[in-house]
C-alpha cells in the first residue's frame, strides 16, 4: 500500500465524492419519464445503487418493459433534463471547494474523474465552476477505457508519482488496488459499505485535510526523536520556538493533537503566559530592550514549573498567571505532570540560557523578517512596533543565540501549508 507520507498525486471520483447527484438525477428521470408518458416505480433508493456505475446499466433496469428497446432514448431525454437541472440547483458536498483549495496550496495535484458520460461531466465541472481546482479531469467514457486504465495514463503524466484514489464505490476501490495506489473511501457518498473496504475512511470532506498534512512527516520526525531521547521516569519537554508570527501556537497545538492520537499524554504550556505586568514590560525606554529583556517573568517561569518538572516524578500545580488586557494577576492556570508525559513549550526566546536547561528538544519555525511583517499586520498589529521594538529585539536575539547551534531540528514555516525541515542536528 502506499503511504500517505508519500503521496503527491489525488485523484478524486464525482458522484458521491464532489457532488450529492442522486436528488437531481431522480428529479431528471421523473420528467424524462413524464415527457414521455411513462410512470417511473423506482424510487430513489433504487436508483442510489447505480449512482457512480456505468450509466446504461440504470436505464435498462428503469426503462418499463414493453418500452425495454427505447432505453437510449429515455437516457438522453434524462441526460438533458439533468443538466438543465444541475445547472439550476447543483452544489457540492460541504466543504469541498474549500479543502480542495487547501489540498492545492499544499503542493498536491488534484485530479478528477468519473464513470459518467462525458455531457454530463462536463455539465458538473462547469456549473460548479470547479475546473480551476484540478490540474486535469476525464471520465472513462471520453477514450473507452476504464478506470484503473485512466488512473494509469493519470499517473504517468505525473511522473508515476504516489497516488490516492478518493470515492465511494468498490471500482474506486478497486482501482486503486490494481494501480498500487491508496485508496480512501467516502462514507458519505452512495456505495453504501463498499467504501468501508479502503485504506482509509473519511465522514467528511475535510477530513482530507487531517489526512494530506504535510506537516506530519515533520511531527513523526520529532516523534522519533523522542523515543530516543526520552528516559524512562522523566518528562520530556519540547520546546518550540520562532520569530514573532512565526507559526509557534499552531503549530504546537497540532503537534499537541497529533501525539494525543499516538496514545501519549501532553501537557502545553505557553511562554506568554508568564508576561510580566506593563510596569515591568515598559519600564526601559529602549522598546526592544523592553520586550527582550523584560517581557516574561523567567524567574516565575523557572522556579514554579521547569525546576520542579525536573526534580519531581508527577506533580500539579496551579498558577494564577497575567491577564494581559487587565494587566492583573487573575487568570488560573492548572499544569499537570508525570513521568510520561511530553510537554510542548512554545514561545519567542525559547534558546536564551535561562531556559536551555530544561529544554530537551528545540524546534526552531523559521520564517523572513518580512513575512513576520506581513502575517503581524494581518493580525491586527502595527508597523511602526515591529520596526521598533519586535524586529529589533529578535535581530539581536538570533545574533546571540543561531538557531543552526541551537536547534535540534529548524522548519521552514514559511509556507503555513507547505513546512519543510531545513536543518536537522
Amino acid at each position: 500500500m502506499t503511504d500517505v507520507k508519500d503521496v503527491n498525486l489525488i485523484i478524486f471520483d464525482t458522484d458521491g465524492t464532489i457532488v450529492p447527484s442522486l436528488e437531481i438525477v431522480y428529479k431528471a428521470l421523473q420528467r424524462a419519464f413524464d415527457s414521455l408518458g411513462w410512470k417511473l416505480k423506482q424510487t430513489p433508493e433504487d436508483i442510489n445503487y447505480f449512482i457512480g456505475t456505468a450509466s446504461g446499466e440504470l436505464y435498462k433496469y428503469i426503462t418499463p418493459p414493453e418500452h425495454s428497446h427505447r432505453w437510449e432514448e429515455l437516457r438522453e431525454k434524462s441526460r438533458r433534463e439533468f443538466s438543465a437541472l444541475f445547472q439550476e440547483s447543483g452544489k457540492t458536498f460541504p466543504k469541498v471547494k474549500e479543502t480542495l483549495a487547501a489540498l492545492r496550496k499544499r503542493g498536491y495535484h488534484l485530479i478528477l474523474y468519473s464513470n459518467a458520460h462525458p455531457q454530463y461531466f462536463e455539465t458538473v465541472i462547469s456549473s460548479l465552476d470547479i475546473r480551476d481546482y484540478f490540474d486535469y479531469a476525464e471520465c472513462v467514457h471520453e477514450n473507452n477505457t476504464t478506470k484503473p486504465e485512466l488512473v494509469l495514463k493519470i499517473k504517468a503524466m505525473f511522473g508515476n508519482c504516489p497516488a490516492a484514489i478518493v470515492g465511494d464505490r468498490d471500482n474506486d476501490i478497486e482501482a486503486a488496488r490494481e494501480t498500487d495506489s491508496l485508496s480512501i473511501g467516502v462514507l458519505f457518498g452512495y456505495g453504501g459499505s463498499e467504501p468501508e473496504e479502503a485504506d482509509i475512511t473519511i465522514s467528511k470532506f475535510d477530513e482530507l485535510l487531517d489526512i494530506f498534512d504535510r506537516r506530519l512527516p515533520i511531527f513523526e520526525e520529532i516523534e522519533e526523536e523522542i523515543t530516543l531521547r526520552k528516559k524512562p521516569g522523566e518528562a520530556f519537554v519540547v520546546g518550540i520556538t520562532g520569530i514573532d508570527a512565526a507559526g509557534k501556537t499552531r503549530f504546537a497545538m497540532d503537534f499537541e493533537q497529533y501525539l494525543i492520537s499516538r496514545g501519549l499524554k501532553t501537557q502545553m504550556v505557553h511562554l506568554d503566559d508568564f508576561h510580566n505586568p506593563k510596569a515591568i514590560r515598559y519600564s526601559s525606554e529602549n522598546p526592544a530592550d523592553n520586550y527582550y529583556n523584560l517581557s516574561f517573568n523567567l524567574d516565575n517561569l523557572v522556579n514554579h514549573w521547569l525546576i520542579p518538572l525536573l526534580k519531581q516524578g508527577e506533580y500539579s500545580v496551579k498558577l494564577t498567571v497575567l491577564n494581559l488586557e487587565t494587566d492583573k494577576y487573575e487568570t488560573e492556570k492548572e499544569y499537570s505532570f508525570t513521568p510520561e508525559t511530553i510537554v510542548i513549550f512554545e514561545g519567542v526566546f525559547l534558546f536564551r540560557k535561562e531556559l536551555t536547561p530544561y529544554i530537551d528538544y528545540t524546534v526552531f519555525l523559521d520564517i523572513p523578517f518580512e513575512e513576520s511583517l506581513e502575517r503581524g499586520k494581518a493580525r491586527g498589529g502595527i508597523a511602526e512596533k515591529y520596526d521598533s521594538k519586535y524586529m529589533p529585539a529578535q535581530r539581536k536575539y538570533l545574533a546571540e543565540y543561531p538557531p543552526q547551534r541551537y536547534a535540534d531540528i529548524i522548519v521552514d514555516n514559511s509556507d503555513w501549508e507547505y513546512p519543510t525541515t531545513t536543518n536537522i542536528r
